[in-house]
């Protein structure tokens, strides 16, 4: 490979980045394997692309962005540092948010400085969407409610929604008010990630019923939710799988109704054998030894929690 070939193709991704697939471009130009591809991708959009679309960024979100004073400047509460996304890793986060909270989010995205704008469906309402990462020391003026207000026109939806990873001025509130258009700050969106992961925990205790009666009661009901499979094999045993995965998470042996032997097969997060395995509990001489059926129950759900979540 050349070096003008790739001096073209660098200057080609930095000219239109951040609306370009860097990864998907340097497989298709240079022919590349996707894990090389990913690596070049990142270490060029560390140490360049960054740094460029924070210069645009300045000059074409001045209109935007209010500076407020350090009295106006609110304390801030949240946890989530979603303004420290890079521009595909925000995209990414605000299209999962919206299809966690219930919104069809069109596969395009349309053109947007700092951010992106989406168009979703939820309730039979087309929204207009508009997403912006600002920093938390600038406040977003009253014209991005007129972008969400053109926005909603040119894409002929019934609705608009702004977000921002920042604060809106006084303004800008008043007329999202006046305007329609529904307004997320910084607080609004980490209490929507808060609500988003509680309905996921909420989610996940549903994979794993508490314990009733004894632990191989137990493990069997783990199947009743269709998260995971439990196939008989020989000798009293058991292999625990998720749906589509070949290799088995657990494998456990009976006897008389009781688990003697239980055998975690993911290690290191790795398949292995049931001698390689990690041993829960185990039996000799007909003598169990290990944690109690409750706590190896729990034991097991923690573990398999892993590979749920």
């Amino acid at each position: 490979m050349g070096y003008f070939k790739f001096n073209g193709i660098f200057e080609e991704i930095i000219a239109r980045y951040p609306n370009i697939d860097i990864v998907e471009f340097l497989q298709d130009k240079l022919q590349l394997p996707l894990f090389k591809a990913e690596e070049l991708a990142n270490r060029i959009e560390k140490k360049y692309c960054l740094s460029t679309i924070s210069k645009t960024e300045q000059k074409s979100v001045k209109n935007i962005l209010e500076k407020p004073t350090n009295s106006e400047l609110p304390f801030q509460t949240n946890t989530c540092p979603i303004d420290c996304l890079s521009q595909k890793e925000f995209e990414n986060f605000i299209r999962w948010l919206l299809e966690e909270l219930s919104f069809k989010v069109e596969p395009k995205n349309y053109t947007a400085t700092s951010g992106v704008d989406l168009v979703a469906t939820k309730d039979g309402e087309r929204i207009a969407i508009q997403a912006r990462r600002y920093p938390k020391n600038h406040k977003v003026s009253d014209i991005i409610i007129l972008i969400s207000q053109d926005s909603k026109r040119i894409y002929e939806c019934n609705r608009s929604i702004a977000i921002a990873t920042t604060y809106f001025s006084e303004k800008a509130m008043a007329d999202a008010k006046s305007g329609n258009v529904e307004i997320w700050d910084i607080d609004a969106l980490s209490e929507k990630v808060c609500q988003v992961k509680k309905n996921a925990d909420l989610d996940l205790q549903s994979c794993f019923p508490l314990f009733k009666v004894s632990l191989l009661q137990s493990l069997l009901r783990l199947q009743e939710e269709k998260k995971f499979i439990i196939e008989p094999r020989a000798d009293e045993k058991f292999d625990l799988y998720l749906p589509g995965v070949k290799f088995p998470l657990l494998t456990f042996q009976t006897l008389r109704d009781s688990v003697i032997r239980c055998i975690y097969r993911i290690k290191y997060n790795e398949p292995v054998g049931e001698s390689e395995g990690e041993t829960l509990l185990s039996s000799a001489d007909n003598q169990r030894s290990g944690p109690d059926d409750v706590e190896a129950y729990a034991l097991v759900v923690e573990y398999l929690k892993h590979f749920v979540e």
